[in-house]
């Protein structure tokens, strides 16, 4: 037994040598002050941070001649965000300037086990010695009678408190940490009623000092806007986390709370396994008070369709020497700052002598991009026609058109080629249609009645009574244990849940868009569209469906291998929704009935595909 713990032991250093080897190229080693300039007799924090590892031990920083440094503690942080893990350590020290000058920290040179470190450099000044407030420097003498709220906390902040409709507005979600081991965080969420949100971008990890203390932050950034008018209230953001706390063991001077005195000591790494437990905890941020505003009537031009922001418009075609049939590729180029969800295709003066075909669109950050083919039918075609984009400026708080082109191009008449043939076999004597009554000799009516089964002189134990007593009790047996074996399996088995739960959503789904069909309420019809779209494929495809977005779904089913046709249909219904849901366009350019039968291909396609 021996052996085989020592073996035991053996593979686990094995595994995590190799580990921290193939996680060396991701450690970085970063000297920062939370203040540059301080007076005599005030105190600043220094923070050696190690990003990629949470093991390393405090740094000896030596002595610096008219510095007095001190050691205070590590503060670690580790986030598991969409299945990527990053950590760190950084071990905080106190720094008292001795005397006037400029003081220069680092690059420190720190070598553990097999990897050798190489920092920055920072530069401290220190002025002629002024008092300092008792109160100021209470804050920045020490942390350790903070309470929980005040080390660990949640902020929720907007840049601007009213905005028009489809007008985005960002949104800033911090997590506050100081001098506490907290991981496993994980995505902000909060209340957005009367707004949609896009997904949060990768957050930036730093430092910030507040009413004289050093947070280690967490930054999550995202926006929204809104899409009807009215006041709304947003939040609280709640983040989710473990704190680790330290457990209550036998014998004296042992604690059972968040702040025990020997938290940052040597016992602290040597001990960590069984002396701290996870607590997980949910923070929630105060809520924000959103005003959202109709867009103004006056002045709105008749080809607006719901585009909010400041843009600009780029329009090229190619070629501009071509024959009659050739293919012209036309690129149009939204770029700027807004809300790309409401941009549409800029809207062409005329496609009068031309053949075109479905545009492609490609979503980029700033940026939104159509491609569309133009192909010209005969050689009295001499440009490709202007182009138009209108949007409204919220900071101008006016409609702006911006007109492109036209596009002078030269059409050449094609060479004359020979009539198209058909050629197949010939027809040399015509079937004869059949007549009624050859017709009729091919029906076999089906027979609607067994007739009588029952025999005379039955016997009661070779009746059909007898075996139903004897059948009907096991039958219900079977049709309980195979309810109960698909109870268990729903509740363990996530994708077979989430096919059921698929189908019972898209016949939710259905049901209320048949409603829908008899009302004249456009914009209510496709938001019904979007969620049965959202709440099925989100099932489908094991996602929350609060989060199915239109790139999302594009992803996920790429990586899947999904036929390109369903991808390209499911992408033009939600194109479709967004129209609906944020433009401004008349009834007629939509069509229902065609949008629900496309949404019955797609699920019939799930439904028969293993996923």
């Amino acid at each position: 037994m021996k052996l085989y713990i020592k073996l035991l032991l053996l593979t686990c250093l094995l595994a995590a040598a190799i580990a921290g080897t193939a996680l060396a190229a991701d450690k970085k080693f970063e000297v920062s002050l939370d203040k540059p300039k301080v007076s005599i007799g005030e105190k600043v924090q220094l923070g050696l941070s190690f990003y990629g590892t949470q093991s390393m031990p405090a740094p000896d920083l030596g002595a610096i001649d008219g510095l007095d440094i001190r050691y205070i503690g590590p503060s670690t942080m580790m986030t598991v965000l969409n299945g990527q893990v990053s950590s760190s350590i950084t071990h905080m020290y106190s720094v008292q300037p001795l005397k006037i000058g400029k003081f220069q920290l680092g690059p420190f040179a720190f070598k553990f086990k097999a990897d050798s470190y190489l920092s920055n450099m920072v530069f401290l000044e220190s002025v002629e010695e002024r008092v300092v407030p008792i109160a100021q420097a209470a804050r920045n003498q020490t942390v350790e009678g903070l309470g929980l709220s005040d080390r660990l906390f949640v902020t929720l902040n907007t840049d601007k408190p009213a905005a028009y409709v489809n007008e985005l507005i960002p949104v800033t979600v911090k997590f506050y940490v100081n001098r506490l081991n907290v991981s496993d965080i994980q995505l902000p969420t909060f209340i957005q009623e009367g707004f949609s949100k896009v997904e949060f971008k990768e957050p930036r990890q730093f430092r910030e000092r507040l009413g004289g203390i050093v947070y280690d932050v967490l930054e999550f950034k995202t926006a929204i806007f809104g899409m009807r008018p009215g006041a709304y209230r947003l939040g609280p953001a709640k983040i989710k986390c473990n704190v680790m706390v330290t457990k209550r063991l036998p014998g004296p001077g042992m604690r059972d709370d968040f702040f025990g005195t020997d938290s940052f000591g040597d016992s602290f790494r040597d001990d960590f396994f069984t002396r701290f437990e996870r607590y997980p905890m949910e923070l929630a941020s105060k809520d924000l008070q959103i005003v959202i505003s109709q867009l103004p009537a006056d002045g709105r031009p008749a080809d607006f369709t719901g585009a909010v922001g400041d843009y600009q418009f780029i329009y090229t075609a190619s070629p501009t020497n071509l024959k009659v049939g050739d293919p012209v590729t036309v690129r149009m180029d939204i770029n700027g700052t807004g809300n790309f969800n409401t941009v549409l295709i800029p809207k062409l003066d005329t496609t009068a002598g031309f053949r075109t075909y479905e545009p492609q669109v490609k979503t980029e950050e700033n940026r939104k991009g159509f491609t569309q083919v133009l192909i010209p039918e005969s050689d009295q075609v001499t440009q490709i026609p202007k182009a138009s984009f209108t949007y409204f400026d919220p900071a101008a708080r006016q409609y702006t058109t911006i007109t492109q082109g036209p596009i002078a191009v030269k059409v050449e008449r094609g060479k004359d080629e020979a009539p198209p043939q058909v050629v197949g076999p010939s027809m040399a004597s015509p079937v004869p249609a059949k007549t009624d009554g050859e017709l009729g000799r091919d029906i076999i009516y089906i027979k609607e009645s067994p007739g009588a089964w029952l025999r005379k002189g039955q016997i009661f134990f070779r009746g059909r009574v007898f075996y139903g007593l004897i059948i009907v009790p096991l039958v219900f047996l079977a049709g309980l244990y195979v309810f109960e074996k698909r109870r268990v399996r729903f509740r363990s088995d996530t994708v077979y849940a989430g096919r059921i739960l698929a189908l019972k959503s898209s016949k939710k789904g259905f049901r209320n868009l048949k409603r829908q069909l008899k009302s004249a309420d456009q914009k209510a019809f496709y938001e019904t569209l979007f969620k049965a779209m959202q709440d099925y494929l989100g099932y489908r495809l094991n996602l929350p469906p609060a989060g199915i977005t239109s790139d999302v779904v594009e992803r996920t089913l790429a990586a899947k291998g999904v036929d390109m046709e369903i991808l390209r249909k499911v992408k033009n219904l939600f194109t479709t929704c967004d129209r609906a849901r944020f433009a401004y366009l008349r009834d007629e350019d939509y069509k229902r009935q065609d949008d629900v039968k496309e949404l019955g291909e797609i699920v019939k396609y799930f439904e028969r595909k293993k996923l």
